[in-house]
């Protein structure tokens, strides 16, 4: 039995099982009724990568203990271990071993002024974070609109704002010792270029 249904022609199986005969005309000759080609396959990737795949970054951009980057800090605080590779690729040009970096050693170049280093010194120091002045004065020469946001940041947290680091006014925070200071204090005064051997 054929009828007509909007200018298809469409069996009673057809209509039973869900083909029409049209889909079956595309089968070449000899193949059974119900022959489907096979679909092509698609170019795209069944699952889109998650961004957990992505690659990580080579320097963390992650802020810590006071608002400062690891390299605003001068990776103070960041273990050998942890060093991005440029990092640690710095710190092995200047001197330093694991053991040195993790236990905070005095090295040589903690000896030398800004200008005693040579090119490839300055920019291995560059890289984890140090200039001229917090290597060489800790900005104490600088007035306050001539240090970078982060070390105005870092100076106010420590006690001082424009007027009182400008007029060179003495701060609580002279009265500590190193290890009399809190983990933040410690990360602004990396972020001015102090550490345990110089405070």
């Amino acid at each position: 039995m054929v009828g007509e249904k909007r200018g298809k022609t469409t069996n009673v199986f057809g209509k039973i099982f869900g083909k029409d005969e049209e889909e079956d005309s595309n089968a070449p000759a000899g193949v059974p009724a119900g022959w489907k080609p096979p679909s092509k396959p698609s170019s795209e990737p069944s699952t889109k990568p998650s961004s957990s795949d992505s690659k990580p970054t080579a320097e963390p951009t992650v802020k810590k203990y006071g608002g400062f980057t690891e390299k605003e800090a001068k990776y103070m605080d960041v273990s050998w271990s942890k060093l991005p590779s440029s990092a640690r690729k710095a710190a092995e040009l200047i001197g330093f071993n694991e053991r040195q970096w993790d236990e905070h050693e005095w090295i040589d170049i903690d000896d030398y002024g800004w200008w005693d280093l040579d090119d490839e010194q300055k920019k291995a120091c560059e890289t984890l974070g140090w200039d001229h002045a917090s290597w060489d004065h800790k900005y104490e020469h600088h007035s306050w609109e001539e240090m970078p946001p982060h070390v105005q940041n870092a100076v106010e947290k420590l006690g001082w704002n424009q007027e009182k680091w400008d007029d060179d006014w003495d701060v609580p925070i002279w009265h500590k010792g190193w290890d009399e200071l809190s983990k933040e204090e410690q990360r602004c005064c990396h972020v001015m270029g102090y550490y345990v051997h110089t405070w």
